[in-house]
């Protein structure tokens, strides 16, 4: 198991390990498919179809969790939900995952321009998080009805999105699941970073940050050498397992102060640098350069990072994102954070589950997040992003069976519960 990447960001915001989105093949297409507008806001454009993916056949008498990724995640393919339903949510659920707006070639060809550039002012309209809310919602109702009300089922950024559907749809909800919730907004009234790579670097090698500081590329070099370096140390926390990441680190930091050129290369392919730069130069990642502004600019980091430092997710950020940051910087575009005070009113039950050795999320912000919700459960795992500690005891998937199933006022969910605690963070000794 790879170690987890300096900020929750990190995991959302580049292209995973190759193979790390692709599903295995379902043996049978089981598929719903929905018509929504390409741009709510210009209707002119037209519509387009979103497909809904199903674990199985569906059953009307049963509860439908609805499963939520965003643009950058890339899990939701068809076949993705029967997999999602043999290995975590179980057989006494409708299990539906919306292929979104983002993987679709039609969305992402209204935002380009006739001579191939992008039109970003269309881009915020088209893939902002209101659009991809609205498209949950039109699935909700083709799969539920308009009365009808669903779970909901979302990790790191999905579960942002969840909570952002939630503030605008809560009514529409029974149970929210939601594992590694982000908020940017809680980070910045926090004061957590989002990138602390250097923070934590000082705080475990001196040397070696001095090292660093003088070994990074300058900004504006030849063959974006700064950006690729700044992508390496990000994705490093990827491909590298904990218990080896200090050596990797200092080989990686050493390589650059060396200029030893191969090393580099070496590293940059193993951390697939390259395709991270490919994707970022092609319209693919026209959806997720607009949900980057919206998971990061809430936090307040571009704005840190400005006064100076090294930010290896921020810098390489907000490089990739600098058209959509213009736009913000002229008040073409406003990127809202997510309505808190909505979560005051929801009558929905929700589950946050936290680790207290998450490296993309602080837990500090689960805390705060929960404490929103009237009806809310928390547990904090003593475990890392991926929750392998629970998932080796079991205990995530009988939480998240008899949550959905049974519900938390039920014993089924009592004993999951009582199964988990060896497994619960009880604070610090």
């Amino acid at each position: 198991m790879t170690h987890i990447p300096l900020s929750a960001f990190a995991l959302l915001l580049a292209l995973p390990p190759s193979g790390a989105h692709r599903p295995a093949p379902a043996t049978v297409a089981l598929t719903r498919h929905i018509t929504v507008p390409i741009d709510r806001a210009d209707p002119a454009r037209g519509s387009a179809t979103l497909t809904i993916d199903l674990g199985a056949p569906f059953d009307p008498q049963k509860p439908t969790v609805l499963v939520v990724e965003d643009g950058q995640q890339f899990y939701i393919r068809t076949g993705a939900m029967a997999a999602l339903q043999r290995d975590l949510l179980g057989p006494a659920v409708n299990v539906a995952g919306l292929i979104p707006r983002g993987s679709d070639s039609t969305f992402i060809a209204a935002t380009r321009g006739p001579r191939g550039e992008t039109d970003w002012r269309a881009a915020w309209r088209i893939f902002n998080s209101s659009e991809w809310v609205e498209d949950l919602e039109a699935a909700r109702r083709a799969l539920v009805g308009a009365a009808g009300r669903v779970d909901l089922y979302g990790r790191s950024g999905g579960s942002y999105l969840v909570h952002q559907y939630l503030a605008a749809h809560a009514a529409h909800v029974r149970r929210a699941f939601t594992q590694s919730a982000v908020d940017p907004s809680l980070n910045r009234e926090l004061g957590i970073p989002l990138d602390d790579y250097v923070a934590q670097l000082t705080r475990t090698d001196t040397a070696l940050w001095r090292t660093l500081e003088h070994a990074l590329p300058v900004a504006g070099g030849p063959g974006d050498a700064r950006l690729r370096a700044l992508l390496a140390l990000q994705r490093q926390h990827f491909y590298v397992p904990a218990d080896s990441f200090p050596q990797a680190q200092r080989a990686l930091i050493a390589a650059l102060a060396a200029h030893d050129s191969a090393a580099i290369r070496r590293l940059e392919t193993a951390y697939e640098v390259d395709d991270i730069m490919h994707l970022e130069t092609s319209p693919q990642a026209i959806p997720q350069d607009v949900r980057v502004l919206e998971l990061l600019y809430p936090s307040g980091a571009f704005q840190a990072a400005a006064r100076g430092g090294i930010y290896p997710l921020i810098e390489s950020q907000a490089t990739f994102i600098r058209p959509l940051l213009d736009l913000v910087g002229r008040g073409a575009i406003a990127v809202r954070p997510r309505d808190a005070r909505a979560a005051h009113r929801c009558s929905a039950q929700v589950f946050v589950l936290a680790a207290r050795d998450d490296e993309a999320v602080d837990y500090r912000t689960s805390i705060a997040l929960a404490s929103e919700y009237p009806s809310h459960t928390l547990f904090i795992a003593q475990d890392n992003h991926v929750f392998e500690a629970m998932d080796r005891l079991g205990a995530r998937r009988a939480l998240v069976q008899a949550f959905f199933g049974d519900g938390p006022a039920s014993p089924a969910f009592a004993r999951a519960l009582d199964a988990a605690d060896a497994v619960r963070w009880h604070g610090a000794p």
